[in-house]
């Protein structure tokens, strides 16, 4: 009976080394790690990075953390290893740019990115970038899907994918090899599941806006909460965002202030009357009383104070 591989847990730094032999242990190592590529380093004199490798039949894990360098996988690459698995990026610290298929992106914590080696892909970043990036297999990124995927990580399936790889990342020596792989075989089936082919554009549309709804009901406290963030932290662009609301009557704007204010009716019929209307009012996301009064009286035809009155007598 063939065993498996042991589970390995690898640790490099280039720190250990010196310094004129950095980048070529750098090169040496990527490439055993993810295949050949071309390498251009913003300053070879003052290069460092590392990386914590797991590894175990056939799954990889990669933690890594470097200074600025350029990673490029040709066409020629392509042709000479025919290899289709793909990455899954999940910046920690830093920002990472990718261009495939004439399509560049940008991310940043936050957001996490999947490319496949089946076409070139070039891919930088400058200094202190902190990363985890794990293989997955080519049927997880349907050949159908053109340029990096992009996708937010602070809700829905993209948050439960981040907790996963950041936790079995975290937890290197704790996990063993059937743990490890069970952890990513199953981001990987996350994956191609929300690869898959899309729904129609008004189903489309009917996902963003309950997300967006929902989103906005548990975060609307936020007072730094505004439609570029909603957008972004959901993974959708705010032209789709704003397309999915505008369907069912209101704006992302319209939506996260009457959600406010909402909030701040309900608090002003709950809390003891020692509670004053401006903490209410910056307690549900309102920086400015005055805004806060305007609006509210405009939406219910009475101001904060009348509310709690009128309220109290009924």
């Amino acid at each position: 009976m063939i065993q498996a591989e042991p589970y390995l847990v690898r640790r490099t730094d280039t720190a250990l080394l010196a310094v004129p032999d950095r980048t070529d242990l750098w090169v040496e190592h990527v490439c055993r790690n993810h295949g050949t590529l071309d390498f251009r380093f913003d300053d070879p004199a003052s290069f460092g990075g590392g990386t914590v490798v797991q590894r175990y039949a056939g799954r990889q894990l990669v933690t890594f953390w470097s200074a600025g360098i350029r990673y490029a996988r040709t066409a020629a690459d392509v042709r000479r290893d025919d290899d289709d698995s793909g990455r899954l990026l999940l910046p920690v610290a830093g920002t990472i740019r990718a261009q495939q298929d004439d399509t560049a992106v940008e991310v940043a914590p936050g957001r996490a990115m999947v490319i496949t080696k089946a076409r070139p892909v070039v891919f930088e970043h400058e200094r202190d970038v902190r990363a985890v990036m794990l293989n997955l297999p080519g049927e997880a990124v349907p050949r159908t899907v053109r340029g990096p995927v992009v996708f937010g990580v602070r809700g829905g399936l993209g948050s439960v994918v981040a907790s996963m790889i950041t936790t079995v990342a975290a937890q290197c020596d704790a996990v063993d090899g059937p743990q490890f792989r069970l952890v990513s075989d199953t981001i990987a089936e996350l994956l191609a599941q929300y690869l898959r082919p899309r729904e129609p554009v008004p189903d489309t549309l009917a996902v963003v806006d309950a997300a967006v709804r929902e989103y906005v009901r548990q975060h609307a406290a936020n007072t730094a909460l505004d439609p570029t963030k909603i957008a972004r932290d959901l993974g959708w662009s705010l032209r789709q965002v704003q397309l999915a609301l505008q369907r069912t009557g209101t704006t992302p704007s319209g939506l996260l202030r009457d959600t406010r204010l909402d909030m701040a009716r309900r608090l002003l019929t709950d809390a003891p009357p020692s509670r004053t209307v401006a903490d209410i009012a910056h307690a549900c996301g309102f920086q400015s009383l005055s805004v806060f009064g305007a609006a509210f009286k405009r939406r219910f035809g009475m101001t904060p104070r009348e509310s709690r009155h009128w309220q109290g007598e009924h």
